[in-house]
């Protein structure tokens, strides 16, 4: 027998066991945001998010994105018997997950891909112990590593070879009644590039969080009136998070000139070095070319 995380889902019960919820309630925090550590594109505490979900009064509220095509491997945000709900991806049939929205030919009918991007009022959390035991447990069999009992070597097994029992953040859906549930659309290249492979996979790899990152910085100083110049096949820039959260033409950074010009110089190298020096490449020159009001 072995211990091992409970997941993501044991954070309620972890909320009041560690302390945390009573520092909250303490510091007179009302509004929390959750959110998954692998998307290097979260708005970390979005006040737009957060102000909607305030808004509608609501108790808990998730970010969606539009489901990338019929085959991505994303839950699914859904009303289910009258609840909001998550429907795993393994769980929707091949003829389910390719149906057309009758309004919308060219989209899919099940679309609002769950992106583990979530908002919880206090007031909400402050009913965990209702509903911490109600919580489901899910079946997950795992490969885990344990010592031969004969000659006491590790094992580093090739299969499946144990069962974890794991909760989800997001089991508390169903019991949240849907006037207390909310859900906004986000733009997918603005707002979640998950890191889920290893490098070389092409889709959701280190390689596409860093593109993802960079192609973003281009296009918020293109809309800030600013020119990205790059060298051979490189593109974009890293704006470092200390000069502007998100860009738009509203912004308190504004280029003194419209043709103010920026310059990033990409490497074949991606180490972390070189990441470095293309942030303080940009650093230099933004002191040049933008003055805060």
């Amino acid at each position: 027998m072995a211990v091992a995380p409970d997941g993501n889902g044991g954070i309620y019960q972890a909320l009041v066991t560690s302390g945390a919820r009573e520092d909250m309630r303490r510091r007179g925090i009302q509004h929390i945001h959750l959110h998954g550590v692998d998307n290097c594109l979260v708005k970390v505490a979005d006040p737009v998010f957060m102000g909607f979900s305030a808004e509608k009064d609501v108790d808990i509220a998730t970010k969606v994105v539009r489901k990338r095509n019929a085959t991505e491997s994303v839950g699914l945000i859904v009303q289910k018997n009258g609840k909001p709900d998550v429907v795993e991806y393994s769980e929707i049939d091949k003829e389910t997950a390719e149906a057309k929205d009758p309004k919308q030919p060219d989209v899919l009918k099940f679309r609002a891909a769950n992106i583990v991007n979530h908002y919880y009022s206090f007031r909400f959390f402050e009913t965990i112990e209702d509903f911490v035991y109600k919580l489901p447990h899910h079946v997950a069999r795992k490969k885990i590593g344990c010592v031969n009992p004969e000659n006491g070597e590790a094992v580093k097994p090739e299969k499946p070879n144990g069962v974890k029992l794991e909760q989800f953040v997001f089991d508390v859906f169903p019991m949240t009644p849907l006037d207390k549930f909310a859900c906004i659309e986000v733009r997918r290249e603005e707002e979640f590039s998950p890191l889920k492979n290893a490098r070389g996979t092409g889709e959701d790899d280190p390689d596409t969080s860093r593109d993802d990152i960079m192609k973003l910085g281009q296009r918020w100083i293109e809309a800030a009136g600013g020119v990205v110049i790059t060298e051979a096949d490189a593109f974009g820039v890293e704006v470092s998070p200390l000069i502007s959260y998100v860009c738009d033409r509203t912004l308190p950074i504004h280029f003194q000139s419209t043709n103010a010009t920026s310059r990033a110089e990409r490497t074949s190298n991606s180490s972390r070095a070189g990441r470095s020096r293309r942030r303080r490449c940009w650093r230099r020159r933004s002191e040049n070319k933008t003055t805060p009001d």
